[in-house]
């Protein structure tokens, strides 16, 4: 069945977006803790000079990521760092302007999914495609939409019935945001958004009550 076309929405400069990345009629997508470690590693690498990264959680068939557009300028600032040698095809030719910003974003994004298909399958000695493409990308509205979308990616599995406490759940940013630990996670910049780490748990607890356990849509 063709993906709505609202779900895929261009990557625009400086603009939040919602990621998801599903996989293939359901299928695992990590059949262990190294493959979430390694999917990691592999989304960090590839989104940097890209994405900023606010929030995400991982799931078995699918994931989250909310993510802050770069722009022009510090993409190429970015590309430019690296050696000429190391460059993609559509680096370089987002260099010599001759694809747009959402085009850059769109092929890097899909080199990352396919590094780690290409991992999981010699792993696990598998054949074909692991996720679906095109993958889901939709742009954030407004702030409340933004608050709403991080309390959903971290309590998502709440929605799925896979974990309770989900404050808990190790493969997603929660603990991550209320740790000092060194992140790529735009820590900093959530919290503000909460007024705090207090307001962040408290939120996060009312919040996923009210859309997750009672049943109300969320916006």
């Amino acid at each position: 069945m063709p993906i709505n076309e609202k779900y895929i929405e261009d990557f625009v400069e400086n603009d939040f977006m919602h990621i998801i990345c599903k996989s293939i009629s359901g299928s695992v997508l990590f059949k262990d803790e190294e493959n979430k470690l390694y999917f990691l590693q592999k989304y960090a690498q590839y989104s940097t000079g890209y994405l900023s990264t606010y929030s995400y959680i991982l799931l078995d068939n699918h994931s989250h990521f909310l993510v802050k557009c770069t722009n022009s300028n510090e993409l190429k600032s970015y590309l430019r760092s690296l050696s000429e040698d190391l460059l993609k095809t559509h680096q370089k030719k987002y260099l010599r302007n001759e694809i747009c910003y959402n085009q850059a974003v769109e092929f890097q994004m899909k080199d990352f999914f396919i590094a780690y298909a290409m991992a999981f399958n010699k792993k696990n000695n598998r054949s074909g495609s692991l996720f679906v493409n095109p993958f889901r990308r939709v742009r954030i509205s407004d702030e409340v939409h933004l608050y709403q979308l991080i309390i959903y990616i971290h309590a998502n599995t709440l929605k799925h019935n896979i974990y309770t406490e989900f404050q808990n759940y190790k493969w997603s940013s929660f603990q991550t945001i209320l740790s000092e630990k060194k992140t790529i996670l735009k820590r900093e910049e959530v919290l503000d958004f909460f007024n705090g780490r207090n307001n962040f748990v408290k939120q996060h607890q009312i919040q996923s009550q009210y859309f997750y356990v009672c049943n109300h849509q969320m916006e």
